[in-house]
């Protein structure tokens, strides 16, 4: 299944992503974009697609790590590199201090401080954009929009999702079409929104393992018992990865009024 997934011509894919950025911004009457710049893989592949529909010029990357978090700040080398590699304006930002500033008196509960930390850096990219009349360049893929593995008006706050109709798992391929550095290929997804955060070790299942399950659900209209034999994958994670899908739906919704008349 995971080569039927994989299976698709990154060529169009990626000529097919370029003409929406661009379109985009055309449409919008913006000057550009502004992305977050993360060292991780969807970013990456995010910007390597913005930089071949637009001019450099036309891109900010924003690279906000957390220097409380020594893999945040290992990550922040990776996304330095890849800005300066496709020439691309960038600022560092670090969020940490500000961050501090905002919890002064606020809990101390970690997942409240990580979905902090995300909305913090949209706001930071919004006002960036807002300046400098942009969009606000999204990066969440498939994959993670489809089980809810982003921050309601944190990551998820964006006005455009090149790679949101990707998997991860493609989302990999075309970074290897792209030729992304193997390093950010093969890196371990995470949001780091808390030191040794790992996306796999939170979720409890593997990306080969959502895609699949994802796939067989919505692409070929399968049921669970269906998926689970088909794919040779407990029931339960099957049952788990469709129970996101559902509890997550708030999140790809814009808020719901109460309709009175």
């Amino acid at each position: 299944m995971l080569n039927e997934i994989k299976n698709i011509d990154y060529k169009k894919v990626s000529f097919k992503i370029e003409n929406f950025i661009r379109k985009k911004v055309e449409e919008s009457g913006t000057d550009g974009v502004v992305i977050g710049l993360s060292g991780g893989l969807d970013s990456t592949v995010t910007c390597y697609l913005a930089h071949k529909a637009l001019s450099s010029e036309r891109i900010l990357a924003l690279i906000m790590p957390d220097s409380r978090l020594k893999d945040s700040l290992d990550d922040a080398k990776d996304a330095e590199f890849i800005a300066r590699n496709l020439n691309l304006t960038h600022k560092i930002i670090d969020i940490a201090p500000k961050l501090e500033e905002i919890l002064k008196e606020l809990p101390r509960d970690k997942i409240a401080i990580g979905n902090s930390s995300a909305r913090l850096r949209m706001l930071i990219l919004y006002h960036h954009a807002n300046s400098m009349n942009r969009l606000v360049l999204g990066t969440g893929d498939k994959s993670e929009i489809l089980i809810g593995y982003f921050t309601k008006y944190g990551d998820g706050g964006v006005d455009i999702l090149p790679i949101g109709d990707l998997y991860k798992t493609q989302v990999r391929e075309l970074g290897r079409y792209l030729g992304i550095p193997e390093s950010i290929l093969q890196k371990q997804s995470s949001p780091r929104l808390w030191e040794g955060h790992q996306a796999e070790e939170e979720i409890g299942l593997n990306y080969d393992e959502i895609d699949q399950i994802l796939y067989c659900f919505f692409e070929k209209g399968m049921k669970n018992t269906e998926i689970s034999s088909k794919l040779k994958i407990e029931k339960w994670k099957v049952e788990k990865v469709l129970r996101m899908n559902k509890m997550s739906e708030h999140k790809r919704k814009t808020p719901e009024v109460c309709q009175l008349f």
